[in-house]
Order: structure tokens, then C-alpha cells, then sequence
């Protein structure tokens, strides 16, 4: 029997399904790749190769929990870093400018994100999908008050969100290997949406 660690077997879960996330947060943050082996996480955490499936099905589940986990708070700072006194398309420029350039930047979720989401199992990509929708929502709010305001082209939400998203990740893809250009890829980013979206407006 593993040996307890904390002062109840709950505890001692919590402990050791922690010890675990931050092992695969730190192998991939070393890596610069997702492609980390159950048993480097395992080993990194102090814990047997089988114990990891106590805790999770496969690399993919890590991955997922790991986003779900952290990646919500990330959000939650990046709408708060733009405040809603600026004009409706400014705020919806540098909401989008600031993701662009969290995702080219963070070794983690940049990697997660851009490399590994669109090779992993549905219900993994579901769940990060989810992990991030706070951010979507901002947006498509953003973009609904734009076009009551008569400064964006109306669109269906659906088309609107994609096409910004779209947008957020190429730019970001663009980044990834090459940080030195952030503020021109975040200033072509923000006047391709603004354009795009307003027009001659």
C-alpha cells in the first residue's frame, strides 16, 4: 500500500492529483511540447506509474484537467486587463491583441493550445473548448454592443466568433516561433478586425 502523505486518504488525493498536474505543467513548460511520457509526469511527482491512473485516464485527460483548471483564471485576468472604459472596438482590439499574445508567449497553454488541442480525443477538445469560453463570450459580447452601437457590420454571432477567433489564432501561430514581432503582429491584428468588422464606418 502507497504510503499516506497527508493527514487523511481525501488529503493525501488532493496532494497527490496536485502533485501530478504540476508535474505535467512543469515537463511541458521544460519541453515546449506536450509530448511528455505518462511515466516522466509519474516519476517528476513521486508516485508510481500505475498510481497516475488512479487519477487519470490518459496524457489527454492530464492535459485537459490541467487547462480546465488553470486556464479559466487566465481568462478571467485578460477581460480584466481591458477595461470597459474604452470605446466598444478598442476594447474589442485589445481583448484580442492581449490573446494573442498570451497564447504566442505562455510555453504551456501557447503549446497546448496551438500544437496539441486539434490532435487530441473530442471529449478533451471539449473540455478545453469549454475552459475558454468565458473569453468567447466576452467577445461576442463586445461585438453585439458594436453593432447596436452602428460601429460593426452585423454578422450571425456564430460567424462573428469564428472569424475572430480565427483571426486571434493566426496571429498567434505566427508568434509562436518567433516572439520579436508581438507588436507588429498585435497592431495588424487589431487593425484587420477593426477594419473587417467596421469597414468604412
Amino acid at each position: 500500500m502507497p504510503k499516506i502523505r497527508a493527514a487523511s486518504i481525501d488529503e493525501h488525493k488532493e496532494l497527490t492529483r496536485r502533485a501530478l498536474l504540476d508535474s505535467a505543467y512543469q515537463l511541458i513548460d521544460d519541453a515546449g511540447t506536450a509530448e511528455v511520457a505518462l511515466g516522466e509526469i509519474a516519476l517528476l511527482a513521486g508516485v508510481g506509474r500505475t498510481t497516475f491512473y488512479d487519477y487519470f485516464d490518459d496524457r489527454d485527460d492530464v492535459i485537459a484537467s490541467l487547462v480546465e483548471e488553470k486556464l479559466p483564471g487566465v481568462i478571467a485576468d485578460l477581460i480584466a486587463a481591458v477595461p470597459d472604459d474604452r470605446s466598444t472596438p478598442e476594447r474589442l482590439a485589445r481583448l484580442a491583441s492581449k490573446t494573442v499574445e498570451f497564447v504566442a508567449t505562455d510555453r504551456v497553454f501557447g503549446v497546448i493550445l496551438h500544437r496539441e488541442a486539434g490532435r487530441m480525443g473530442a471529449e478533451a477538445q471539449r473540455r478545453i473548448r469549454s475552459s475558454h469560453s468565458e473569453l468567447a463570450i466576452e467577445m461576442a459580447s463586445i461585438y453585439q454592443k458594436g453593432v447596436a452601437e452602428g460601429v460593426f457590420f452585423e454578422m450571425p454571432d456564430y460567424l462573428a466568433g469564428r472569424l475572430i477567433q480565427d483571426t486571434i489564432m493566426s496571429a498567434a501561430r505566427a508568434l509562436i516561433d518567433d516572439e520579436s514581432r508581438i507588436a507588429e503582429v498585435t497592431s495588424g491584428v487589431e487593425r484587420f478586425l477593426l477594419g473587417g468588422l467596421g469597414g468604412s464606418r
